[in-house]
């Protein structure tokens, strides 16, 4: 019996669904279901066309109460407008100790009703049940047996007829369960239940029971009908699901949402019995030059073998958690400093040894931060932030290494604190400057675009890279005032260039995760635009692909809207995320920006060419352009040229220079020729 499955938010909203959800149902693709009320979609009438409220809806109860529910005969609707019987349970899915939505699987039981409804009347339909039927006379000795009975069990119809359905007990139910089963026969006339049940062989195994006292003519009992089905496939699946949502399946170890759940624990405990707990923050030293030059397959087989070992090197109470990418977090409850540096110790040898991943013998150490509470703080919320400072420690001190959080790392925070106020002082201060970088067309050597470059000139520290304050900017709220003064200076710069002569030709921005989030961008984007009398097609917004792909129907919303002022967009580090295909072709962008860490070795990685390949012919048969980003050789050049990509940029043809030093460039080299 095929088991659909969904899941729906907090609001009812469904989240996802599989293949047995549309196949039962009538859909044929998940996204005519996705982001819809489910309530509205398949539960919205009773079988008798009466409306059925969603606030009445068992389901929706289950959610808002926090509890499990079985229902056992409703209807749900199919796309075509048909009802279909089903059974159905539902499970409320806690992130943080909060309910924020429900995980429901269903079959359809039109079987099941048939059989029990005609089981007196038709023998043909008795044996040939998916399900296995028991009946017995009213002191409970079995008088038949059906095919499905016999094959689930192992029993043969002979060696059950005339015993007790007694000789199947498992064990595993008590006195007072088997007394309710009997009570709610005898007043209810049935009774429907899981049962773990023997086989033959010895082996147990769960069912889903149906249990239906019949009355003769004189409303005596004269039989009882079981009828049962085997939902080993259903608890594993549960299994599974439970297992998706609290373990990270890659290397097995918990997530996110089961660490949360064993720190709570654990820090509760800690208090009551006054005693520390140990927060350790993991992190692989130089781990993407594995990814980057031996491929995620290596990188994920390394990641696998380093989590064995750090969940063999600590105590089966200790908690290892993977949080992604390759960062690790443990939890080791009743440990104080000496035993922390012990454990980090032996950590870091047990990592440090070879590794065989298929034909490669790779080497990868750790860098460690450690966190004590009570001392460095009474939440975890607290603790993770000081073990992760300490993190960023060790890596500072060389990697290969362990560092207890320190009062010297707080001082370092107060030192982000005055770059934060710096930072503010920076716009008004004309510290924030842009530079600029040639994008010429492969097809004629031209410079057919440029790309603006946000840096900070601090009267102290000197030049700064983006990477170092943009993340700060993003975090103290700064970074919309700064992302609109770069689309600002950068429309003006382009607008001044095509006044004095210079060639028309693109402007590309980048925009923060922030900025493109925020509700008003396409009308302040129009709005620079029209002020500084530039049309639109002279600008071209880049967006990363992760944060396009972080909430992909907002970033399909907002394209769309910009799209519709003919502002054009462009997918930046294509190839570094997880991009869906139907998201991608749903994107309103014009363009692919091949990652330099992908252009870097393509005349030497047979996996970065056919990377960088597959790239540009997925962007031709979607329509769009493709340029690559940080193109320094000739060989790279050569075969960007060859794959049919559009354009490049790098340090091959220039540096970001200043304007000035820019449409000095441009001069010099129109047309560009390689």
């Amino acid at each position: 019996m095929a088991e659909a499955a969904y899941g729906v938010d907090f609001d009812g909203n469904c989240t996802f669904v599989n293949r047995a959800f549309l196949k039962i149902l009538g859909y044929q693709d998940e996204n005519e279901v996705l982001g819809k009320r489910t309530h509205t979609l398949i539960h919205h009438s009773h079988a008798d066309g009466s409306a059925y409220p969603e606030s009445e809806c068992k389901m929706h109860r289950s959610y808002l109460t926090n509890q499990a529910i079985n229902v056992s005969d409703e209807v749900f609707w199919r796309k075509d407008g048909g009802a279909i019987p089903v059974e159905y349970w539902s499970n409320p899915i806690v992130a943080d100790g909060i309910v924020v939505g429900a995980i429901a699987t269903f079959v359809d039981i039109t079987e099941r009703k048939r059989v029990e409804a005609q089981l007196s009347l038709a023998a043909q339909v008795f044996e040939q049940s998916g399900e296995g039927i028991m009946i017995t006379d009213a002191q409970c000795n079995i008088v038949m047996v059906n095919q499905a009975f016999t094959t689930v069990s192992g029993y043969s119809e002979a060696e059950v007829l005339g015993q007790n359905p007694r000789m199947q007990s498992s064990g595993r139910h008590d006195r007072a369960f088997y007394s309710a089963m009997w009570e709610a026969i005898a007043t209810q006339g049935r009774w429907q239940g899981e049962v773990w049940n023997r086989r033959k062989d010895g082996s147990v195994y769960p069912e889903l029971i149906s249990i239906i006292r019949v009355l003769d003519k004189k409303g005596e009992v004269s039989h009882y009908i079981g009828i049962s089905s085997d939902i080993t496939q259903h608890k594993a699946a549960q299994e599974r699901i439970q297992r998706l949502a609290h373990f990270d399946p890659l290397t097995g170890l918990p997530n996110r949402a089961l660490l949360s759940d064993r720190i709570s624990h654990e820090l509760s405990a800690a208090q009551r019995h006054h005693t520390q707990v140990v927060v350790m923050f993991v992190d692989l030293d130089h781990f993407k030059n594995v990814n980057d030059t031996l491929g995620h397959r290596i990188g994920d087989a390394l990641l696998i073998e380093v989590a064995t070992r750090l969940k063999s090197t600590v105590r089966d109470v200790d908690t290892v958690s993977r949080q992604g990418g390759d960062e690790f977090v443990l939890i080791l409850p009743d440990t104080d400093a000496d035993g922390a540096a012990h454990v980090a110790g032996k950590l870091l040898e047990a990592v440090a040894q070879p590794y065989q991943i298929e034909s490669f013998e790779l080497t990868v150490t750790l860098s460690i931060g450690i966190a004590l509470y009570p001392g460095d703080g009474e939440n975890f919320e607290v603790l993770a932030k000081c073990a992760d400072a300490a993190m960023y420690r060790a890596k500072h001190d060389g990697r290969n290494t362990y560092c207890f959080f320190t009062s010297e790392m707080q001082a370092r925070s107060a030192q982000n604190l005055h770059m934060e106020n710096a930072l503010r002082r920076a716009l008004e201060r004309n510290q924030l400057l842009l530079h600029y970088q040639p994008q010429v067309s492969l097809r004629d050597g031209r410079i057919s675009g440029v790309e603006a470059l946000l840096r900070w000139q601090h009267p102290e520290l000197g030049m700064i890279a983006p990477a170092d304050f943009i993340p700060l900017a993003e975090e103290s709220g700064q970074i919309l005032k700064i992302g609109e003064w770069v689309l600002r200076s950068a429309v003006r710069q382009i607008k001044a260039w095509m006044d004095d002569g210079l060639v028309p030709m693109v402007m590309a921005v980048n925009l923060s995760a922030v900025q493109f989030r925020h509700p008003h961008l396409p009308e302040l984007v129009t709005q620079i635009l029209d002020e500084e009398k530039l049309a639109p097609q002279y600008l071209e917004l880049e967006l990363t692909e992760s944060v396009a792909m972080d909430d992909a129907p907002t970033a399909i919303a907002v394209m769309d809207r910009l799209h519709a002022r003919g502002i054009r967009m462009s997918i930046d580090d294509f190839g570094t995320g997880y991009s869906s295909l139907s998201y991608l072709k749903r994107f309103k962008v014009y363009k692919l920006k091949i990652d330099q860490s992908f252009v870097r070795d393509i005349s030497k990685d047979p996996e970065d060419r056919a990377i960088v390949s597959a790239i540009i012919s997925l962007a031709n048969s979607l329509g769009l352009q493709t340029i690559a980003e940080g193109v320094e050789t000739e060989g790279q050049l050569a075969f960007l040229r060859e794959q049919g990509c559009d354009e490049v940029q790098g340090y091959y043809y220039s540096k970001p220079l200043t304007a000035e030093s820019f449409a000095a460039f441009v001069r010099a080299h129109s047309p560009v020729h390689d």
